[in-house]
């Protein structure tokens, strides 16, 4: 076969690819990075990524969009993001100076994964956000039932008091006090008229 090299048994043989292969450890670590920005940070950097990555495996031979360069606005906050440089490393993209490039050897399969894994992300986010609000909204009409309940005996307790007020003989009692205490003067409900210290 032509390229082949023909070595003796307990020799390695070392075949030099024309490309290296994207960084799958990377590409794990940056994902894992980026799990844990906060949810602004990580919408703008998935915006972004998306569109970066998407382009290359949309235009796989495109040369422009193989560059990032470190000088643009957009680039620069992209990097500023924790976890999006060593995505674009685990993806194929090497450092340079003054950007991040793909090499031309590299076909869009590293980016297509790097973009794959960062949708899983964005998705597992909304749904996780997703089930936080319905907890919440769970959580919020319990507890609207119960001060409804509440407000419901109060309302009755009103009503239960306004009945026996109508009642002949009725009086007002201290409350807390066993077997009552007619109220006849403010002290007995605590109101001791001392205004001026």
């Amino acid at each position: 076969r032509e390229g082949a090299r023909v070595c003796s048994p307990g020799r390695r043989l070392r075949l030099k690819l024309p490309f290296t292969m994207p960084n799958p450890i990377k590409l794990k670590v940056g994902l894992e990075m980026l799990s844990e920005v906060r949810i602004g940070p990580f919408g703008e950097a998935h915006a972004l990524l998306s569109k970066v990555l998407g382009n290359i495996v949309a235009h796989p031979d495109e040369a422009k969009y193989r560059t990032l360069k470190k000088s643009n606005a957009k680039i620069g906050a992209l990097l500023a993001v924790s976890g999006v440089k060593a995505l674009l490393i685990g993806v194929g993209f090497t450092e340079e100076s003054e950007a991040f490039v793909l090499p031309a050897e590299l076909g869009p399969a590293g980016c297509a994964a790097g973009l794959a894994g960062l949708n899983a992300q964005a998705d597992e986010r909304q749904s996780a956000e997703s089930s936080a609000k319905l907890q919440a909204a769970s959580e919020l009409q319990k507890k609207q039932a119960v001060e409804a309940e509440k407000r419901k005996l109060e309302k009755l307790q009103i009503q239960d008091d306004a009945e026996a007020r109508k009642q002949p003989g009725w009086r007002a009692k201290a409350a807390g006090v066993k077997g009552g205490r007619d109220i006849v003067t403010p002290s007995d409900i605590g109101a001791c008229g001392n205004a001026g210290g």
